[in-house]
């Protein structure tokens, strides 16, 4: 069992070599990260969240919130239940889903964070952009972070989609940014 600690939350995990990021945090989520603990949440859903490591993260950083954590790709899904149970979280629900296709219309959230699969294409990017709205609570944040240089379409969609976008942090390679829900 490996670990990884950011902005002094730890979190316990394993991964497989056929998932993004097989080693380990990957540079760009652990960017993302370490701009989390500054927002308040009771709910958050992790869009994307492969062997799991924003929704753990978040789950450790408040046991009190309700994380639900979603992926189209079965073994991701297993793997991020399985840290689940290593981390010993009962606040986090993990689900096997394309795009959000499984989630409730009826379940909002006071973030959704991503570490989007760009390599999938602009359209599914752009539609998990666009859709997130309807499962954001009213001034709910949508949080990402993208490679830097593809932050120009992405920061066009989210602002066709939101208000208030702007860039929270930034490194040579990746930019979190940042929306608000402003149904």
């Amino acid at each position: 069992m490996n670990s990884f600690r950011v902005s002094a939350v730890s979190v316990k995990f394993d991964t497989q070599p056929d998932l993004f990021s097989p080693k380990g945090l990957d540079i760009g989520t652990e960017l993302l990260l370490s701009c989390l603990s500054k927002f308040e949440y009771t709910t958050a859903l992790d869009w994307g969240c492969g062997w799991g490591p924003i929704a753990l993260w978040l789950a450790v950083h408040n046991h009190k919130a309700k994380i639900t954590a979603l992926d189209s790709d079965i073994a991701a899904v297993k793997m991020a239940q399985q840290n689940t149970k290593a981390n010993e979280l009962f606040n986090v629900q993990v689900l096997t889903s394309h795009g959000f296709d499984e989630v409730p219309k009826s379940h909002h959230y006071d973030m959704i964070v991503s570490n989007p699969p760009t390599h999938r294409g602009r359209e599914v990017v752009e539609n998990m952009i666009g859709q997130s709205a309807n499962y954001l609570n009213p001034n709910g944040i949508l949080l990402l972070v993208v490679e830097a240089r593809i932050k120009p379409w992405v920061a066009r969609q989210m602002k066709a989609n939101y208000v208030n976008y702007k860039i929270v942090k930034r490194s040579p390679k990746h930019v979190v940014v940042m929306a608000k829900n402003s149904l």
